[in-house]
């Protein structure tokens, strides 16, 4: 009898634990699929640093290999195209920004030789350097323009854990985020997503 009673104990603790362990997996896709709600409701944050420093602010997307084959198919191309399985995914950053520049600079005559006419000719020449864009070029006599576009540019991607908050005090993790900031203050971040894989 108390062999029975036994078995019957040590079967309902396993399915106690089984229950609790399956519990626990519920609230934290819950808390998942909560948290992934609240990223794609939220806009990215654009704004500018202390120094002036164009900026992005985005929460991250908790996703696993199968939601992100159907919901990101156009950065699953792009990750394929690498070379990368998607299992083999830990995160997933994409970013996208303009650079904008209003040049004014002076146009300069040149003189050249032109070898097949034998003659000097005059070019319309411009010049341009500000330390993150380069640009400069020459018009010919017949209108043809030729000239060389440089862009420089340094991204800082951090991604940071945001506390909760009661009053003054702050403990766990309400989300993730991760911050762009682009060093060429002619560069504007148009577009961020942050997606990190859960293993579910």
């Amino acid at each position: 009898m108390k062999k029975y009673l036994l078995i019957a104990i040590v079967a309902l603790l396993a399915i106690a634990g089984s229950a609790i362990h399956y519990s626990q997996q519920l609230k934290a896709d819950n808390e998942r699929l909560h948290s992934n709600q609240s990223a794609l409701m939220a806009d990215v944050e654009l704004y500018k640093t202390e120094a002036g420093e164009n900026a992005a602010k985005v929460q991250r997307l908790q996703l696993t290999a199968s939601e992100f084959e159907t919901q990101c198919a156009d950065l699953k191309a792009e990750v394929e195209r690498l070379g990368i399985k998607t299992k083999r995914l830990q995160q997933v950053i994409a970013s996208s920004s303009q650079t904008k520049v209003e040049v004014r600079t002076e146009v300069k005559d040149s003189i050249v030789y032109v070898p097949m006419l034998a003659r000097l000719d005059t070019l319309k020449c411009f010049e341009f350097n500000d330390g993150w864009v380069r640009a400069s070029g020459c018009i010919d006599t017949s209108g043809h323009f030729e000239g060389e576009f440089e862009s420089n540019d340094s991204l800082l991607i951090v991604a940071h854990r945001v506390p909760k908050r009661f009053l003054f005090f702050r403990w766990g993790c309400k989300r993730v985020e991760l911050d762009i900031k682009s060093s060429n203050p002619h560069t504007s971040i148009t577009h961020a997503k942050f997606i990190e894989f859960s293993k579910k």
